[in-house]
């Protein structure tokens, strides 16, 4: 039964509206989420004595058996579709930490962003104690957190914690990368492939070679140097005959990086936050700041343009 929050059961509340779970959410990323609670007045949450008494359960037990009769509740209240149900209850055994993330979706897909956030909470919470070295291969949760954040409005929060995950690298390498750009568009080249290995990029640049070409090489490394100087830079100029990056042996240090990951969620919940964040401080009259703001998006968001500010 869907019930405004002013009508909160003690179960409800006990599971949901302890201050204390949000406080602790992130031990990498220590955004404040206390704007998360109180449950607004007209937001509608499923305050199920069952469902509520299921949930609790796994909670504290973290069984198969728990996990299939949450699956039951969440059929039963509408949460899930019956078919996905019937297929999520034989693989409930393979379920582990990754359940609670599982719960969460089933939150954010029906809208409820602060119940969804609960779970999501504890995913985070094991990865960071127990599993530290499996953290990034459950970069999804994170990204999760941050569009739970983005939908409840709460657009300081996201653009904290997105960039917090995203790390000063991913704003450094987008100015590297401008840098070049800005570079070589008079001979029309471009950046054929970025590569990593640690905390080493290396960038090959396809273009025609002029009498400068180490020079220029010096200047761009100079620049990146100043820009980001926790990143050791490699420039491969090569013509634009040269065949693209192929497949390397294993133990070849440097990897080509495609933005195909849970970096390109991220990037989206940082430009959608800003964007929201900028229209709030347009309400308040702040059109300087919302501009800055929007500068940002624009430098992280290279397909974007000087469109985005326009009316600002």
């Amino acid at each position: 039964m869907k019930t405004e929050t002013q009508f909160l059961s003690n179960d409800f509340r006990r599971l949901y509206c302890d201050a204390a779970v949000h406080d602790s959410f992130s031990t990498f990323h220590p955004i404040s989420f206390r704007r998360v609670l109180p449950f607004p007045s007209q937001e509608l949450v499923l305050d199920d004595r069952c469902l509520l008494h299921a949930e609790e359960a796994h909670l504290a037990d973290k069984s198969d058996d728990a996990r299939r009769r949450v699956v039951d509740e969440y059929l039963r209240c509408a949460l899930l579709q019956e078919t996905d149900a019937i297929n999520l209850k034989p693989t409930v055994d393979f379920f582990d930490t990754d359940f609670f993330e599982m719960m969460g979706l089933v939150y954010a897909n029906a809208g409820m962003f602060r119940c969804a956030l609960r779970w999501y909470r504890e995913v985070i919470v094991q990865l960071e104690t127990q599993q530290p070295n499996s953290r990034s291969d459950e970069e999804s949760v994170y990204a999760s957190v941050g569009y739970c954040l983005y939908s409840l409005g709460l657009f300081e929060e996201a653009i904290s914690w997105s960039k917090s995950c995203i790390g000063p690298r991913t704003m450094a390498d987008r100015l590297c990368q401008e840098l070049i750009a800005y570079e070589l568009q008079p001979a029309g080249g471009v950046i054929q492939t970025t590569e990593r290995s640690g905390s080493r990029t290396r960038y090959t640049i396809s273009a025609p070679e002029t009498s400068n070409v180490s020079e220029t090489v010096s200047r761009l490394k100079a620049a990146m140097r100043a820009i980001a100087p926790f990143q050791e830079v490699y420039i491969d100029w090569v013509s634009p005959e040269t065949p693209g990056a192929e497949m390397q042996p294993d133990g070849y240090p440097f990897k080509a990086e495609f933005d195909a990951s849970s970096l390109l969620r991220h990037k989206l919940n940082l430009i959608f936050a800003t964007c929201g964040q900028a229209d709030v401080l347009i309400g308040k009259g702040y059109k300087l700041e919302a501009k800055r703001l929007l500068s940002e998006a624009v430098i992280l968001e290279p397909a974007a343009d000087n469109s985005m500010i326009v009316g600002y």
